[in-house]
């Protein structure tokens, strides 16, 4: 039985990678955007009204470079979890055969990234059908269509994702959990 520090640890060391990666990629790719758009127009001289433009640009690809960043870390968490040590123990991949997989590929971890958003998928629907109908039932009325925007539904993955994840983890049979 692992202690309850552990999971939090692992579910502190899910929500920070999948983040901070997200945050560094969609900046850089916010950035390239920039770039791109700058040269394409010519080369406009660098004055105030340029970098205005190019600060509208930023804000304007930013949200869609981190929804992608987002769904690329979270695959790519998964293989990372494999060459991490959380409070003394490591995380070990097996194929069908139950043999440890040594440097496992994103092709390998990809089926447990399917159940997880699967899982994930359905922890949100649940949950929002719960909010939805308890606000009915308490309030009589449906909350507002604007509370559910990218912010809110970045934060059901961050949660409830993790949640699924942490879980996840303990239960898979292809993955196992040794001392380190």
């Amino acid at each position: 039985m692992m202690p309850k520090r552990f999971y939090i640890k692992l579910y502190v060391f899910w929500a920070f990678w999948v983040t901070s990666r997200s945050l560094f990629y969609a900046l850089l790719l916010s950035l390239f955007s920039v770039l791109l758009v700058y040269i394409s127009k010519g080369l406009a001289p660098l004055n105030k009204e340029t970098f205005l433009a190019l600060k509208e640009i930023v804000y304007l690809s930013f949200p869609v470079a981190f929804s992608l960043s987002f769904i690329i870390a979270l695959l790519l968490v998964f293989k990372k979890l494999f060459s991490q040590t959380i409070d003394g123990h490591k995380f070990v991949l097996y194929n069908c055969s139950h043999e440890e997989i040594f440097s496992p590929l994103l092709s390998d971890v990809t089926d447990i990234w399917r159940k997880w958003l699967f899982l994930t998928v359905w922890a949100i629907l649940f949950f929002l059908v719960l909010l939805l109908g308890g606000a009915k039932l308490l309030l009589g009325i449906l909350p507002p269509l604007h509370w559910f925007n990218g912010l809110s539904l970045y934060l059901l993955v961050i949660t409830l994702g993790g949640l699924v994840f942490t879980f996840g983890v303990k239960r898979c049979k292809k993955i196992g959990i040794i001392d380190a």
